[in-house]
């Protein structure tokens, strides 16, 4: 595809979006509120073959489901209000679990539970479903609302006819696009639809993780995980970290191995550590919900050309955490370039694809405090001398929590990457800490 110049969106232009995750549906959102803005009336589309109020994997964007209090108050300035329907808890803190013991750590930037949990589909097999409202569904509505067509269709085919791209679907044409959105995630086989056009774009990179969703009832979860989400750092053979996330009735246990297993849930609800937190007696049921998620671990290569670009997942997202951030981030810079920029190749390169490297320049940085981590976590002096700081300093209440903010940030994702490496640099707060650390008992 040779790139054009002078490529923009016209009052009436047809976009079209394939993907119906919160990518897709900010970008929907985003879209159809500055068109307005602009005086200009746009045709936008989403096309999801999911229903997001199904039970069970049918109707799940499989994710952790964890929304950062940065994202959650960026969404409020949206004017996208999270109802209690869809968060499931209210995080003000997290908790660390080592062998050395367990930390609780607050962050007195947090504006009370600003952290959210949800579940992004209708729950886990087996949940209430009317206590429950999916993430994904609840953005879906509101796309509509801001005038978008939601249409449950599998696009199976795309082509590139005259200069705009055309969708299929069992053969039939559905549309031709003067804009179209990849918002599709990782998914291998429409992927490989755009890569087939010979345009550039190619899938980034992915690991699966496993993720279960156990049930032990709201007053348990309340009472043993409270409102916080637990890392545990426990030197299990072939796991990095596990992930306990309290979301009403059920936990959501979010692990990274070297390999997706099933039977690494069964392994760490067995552990010592983690039996301490499950009722008396409690036994891994039979069947549960579980899934093994892609993570994006790579950037795409050329996440657009003409009237096309690729977002969220798809182009670029932050490395272990916080999809939903990158994919409002990478959705807003798309809209922002195809509106006010063009929709041509060079305008999508000059304007949108900064932010992508800024993102994947950021998960640089990212891999080495990960490392960085599973060092401490692996070396036993260093791990108990690190525990014994972060303790201090959340036991003391001191403004400055150096470490403790540092792995808040690390887990939470409310900071970019780069900004936490630097402070590790800082010399002066390791100096004064690591002489507190001598005159401590």
């Amino acid at each position: 595809m040779v790139a054009a110049k002078g490529l923009i969106l016209k009052d009436g232009a047809r976009v079209a979006i394939i993907g119906g995750g919160p990518a897709g549906s900010f970008f929907s959102i985003f879209a159809s509120r500055l068109a307005q803005d602009l005086g200009k009336s746009l045709d936008v589309t989403i096309y999801e073959r999911k229903t997001f109020d199904k039970q069970g994997a049918a109707g799940c964007n499989m994710c952790a489901g964890v929304i950062s209090e940065s994202l959650v108050q960026s969404l409020a300035l949206e004017g996208i209000n999270l109802p209690s329907s869809v968060v499931q808890s209210g995080i003000d803190s997290y908790y660390f679990h080592t062998l050395n013991g367990s930390i609780q750590i607050k962050s007195s930037r947090l504006q009370q539970r600003g952290i959210a949990t949800i579940f992004r589909g209708g729950g886990p097999l087996g949940s209430h479903k009317n206590a429950i409202q999916s993430f994904d569904e609840f953005l879906l509505q509101k796309s509509v609302e801001d005038g978008v067509t939601v249409k449950h269709i599998m696009v199976d085919d795309i082509n590139l006819e005259g200069d705009k791209p055309m969708l299929y679907s069992g053969g039939k044409i559905l549309q031709d696009c003067d804009l179209l959105v990849g918002a599709f995630g990782i998914k291998a086989n429409t992927a490989k639809n755009f890569e087939k056009l010979g345009i550039g774009y190619k899938i980034p990179s992915t690991i699966k993780a496993t993720q279960s969703e156990i049930e032990l009832g709201s007053d348990w979860i309340t009472k043993r995980f409270g409102h916080s989400i637990h890392i545990f750092l426990l030197r299990i053979p072939g796991v990095k970290f596990v992930s306990v996330i309290p979301k009403g009735n059920f936990i959501t246990i979010s692990l990274l191995a070297k390999e997706p297993n099933i039977n690494y849930i069964k392994d760490f609800l067995g552990h010592p550590v983690m039996k301490k937190m499950l009722p008396p007696g409690f036994k891994a049921p039979e069947k549960f919900c579980h899934c093994f998620p892609r993570i994006n671990i790579s950037a795409a290569k050329k996440p657009f050309a003409n009237r096309l670009v690729f977002i969220g997942d798809a182009s670029s997202a932050r490395l272990y955490k916080d999809g939903i951030g990158s994919a409002y981030i990478t959705s807003k810079a798309a809209v922002h370039t195809a509106l006010l920029q063009g929709v041509g190749e060079e305008d999508f390169k000059k304007h949108y694809l900064p932010v992508c490297k800024t993102l994947n320049r950021d998960n640089i940085f990212g891999q080495f405090l990960f490392f960085l981590n599973d060092l401490i976590s692996c070396v036993s002096p260093l791990s108990k001398s690190h525990f014994k700081m972060i303790q201090w300093e959340q036991n003391c209440l001191q403004k400055d929590s150096h470490y403790s903010d540092i792995l808040w940030d690390m887990f939470t994702g409310s900071r970019f990457y780069k900004d936490v490496f630097l402070r590790t640099l800082n010399p002066w707060p390791i100096i004064h800490h690591w002489v507190q650390l001598l005159h401590l008992p």
